[in-house]
This record gives structure tokens, sequence and C-alpha cells, in this order.
């Protein structure tokens, strides 16, 4: 059994063809000058755009304060009476295919 082992090359894989890659070390002051080219090319937003955010943000402020005055307990006793309200014929009616045939049948005649 030794000898198997033996036969075994033990270490990392290596590619057959090519040069080992290093990578290229990044000087702080390139990374500074990159960063701030691209806060110079920000672009601004319009009045008009401003504006457009600040109405959302203010919509959406008064849409969460109207949902949070409302208590689920609240919100299930107005589904619930809203439901009782609805008639019967909103229902879903039973549907079998004799009675399409005797009702088609009436429509015929």
């Amino acid at each position: 059994m030794s000898m198997k082992n033996e036969a075994v090359i033990k270490g990392s894989l290596k590619v057959k063809k090519g040069k080992v890659f290093k990578k290229k070390k990044v000087e702080p002051q390139e990374v500074d000058i990159s960063i701030k080219k691209d806060e110079v090319s920000t672009v601004k937003k319009t009045d008009a755009e401003l504006a457009f955010e600040k109405r959302q943000r203010e919509t959406a402020a008064k849409r969460l304060k109207e949902r949070a005055a409302i208590s689920h307990r609240e919100r299930v006793e107005r589904f619930n009476s809203q439901m009782e309200k609805l008639t019967e014929f909103n229902e879903m009616a039973k549907v079998s295919w004799t009675n399409f045939m005797n009702d088609f049948e009436v429509v015929i005649k």
C-alpha cells in the first residue's frame, strides 16, 4: 500500500500554459483621484425633479400616517360591515352542466 501512495503527486494544481500573473498594486493617490473625478461628474437634479421627489416623500408620509392611525381590529370591523351590506347576489352561484342545459333550452324556445 505504501507504494501506491508514493506515486501520488501532492500540491496545488498548476496551469500548463501561460505565465503566473501577479496583481498590480494600486497606489492610494490614484484611487483618490478617481473618486474626485466621480464626485465632479455627478448630475445635478433640476428644480422640477427636486419638487417631484419632495412631493413623493410627503405623500408617502401621509399614507403611512393614515394607515398607522387605523388599528387592525378597526380594519377588520370595517371590512366585515362592508361584507354585511353586500347582497347575496354578489356571491358565486353554483354551476352545473344540467342547469346550464335547462337554461339553454329555455332560451331557445
